[in-house]
């Protein structure tokens, strides 16, 4: 249905590219839409949500996990997934991506103290 267009109430937008969702969705999956939009935010009413802190490619990943549960997490986008994670309140996800950073950190990169 999102892909479809079929009863969407929801743009977000991350940089120059815009997905159009649903809310229920969105508050369903994650806490932090869902506090956007349960309380007397600006959002609450808006047809669009710009997400200035997470890129376009980070922002793809999400939706689609948010609808699916299923993600890819890559050397390539773990450190972007990881902030956006922390913003949108995924601990679950969250915890994937630190799990996945670990399991790819050399021993040789660890900080001596």
């Amino acid at each position: 249905m999102r892909e479809a267009g079929e009863l969407v109430d929801i743009n977000l937008v991350f940089g120059d590219h815009i997905i159009s969702c649903h809310k229920v969705i969105l508050a369903g999956r994650c806490d932090y839409f869902h506090r956007m939009f349960l309380i007397n935010m600006l959002e609450k009413n808006s047809t669009e949500v710009v997400m200035k802190e997470i890129n376009a490619r980070t922002g793809i990943l999400l939706v689609r996990y948010l609808y699916t549960g299923l993600i890819e997490i890559t050397t390539d986008n773990a450190q972007d997934l990881l902030s956006a994670c922390e913003m949108l309140l995924l601990g679950a996800l969250k915890q994937d991506v630190e799990e996945f950073l670990c399991s790819h950190t050399e021993s040789n990169n660890w900080y001596q103290l």
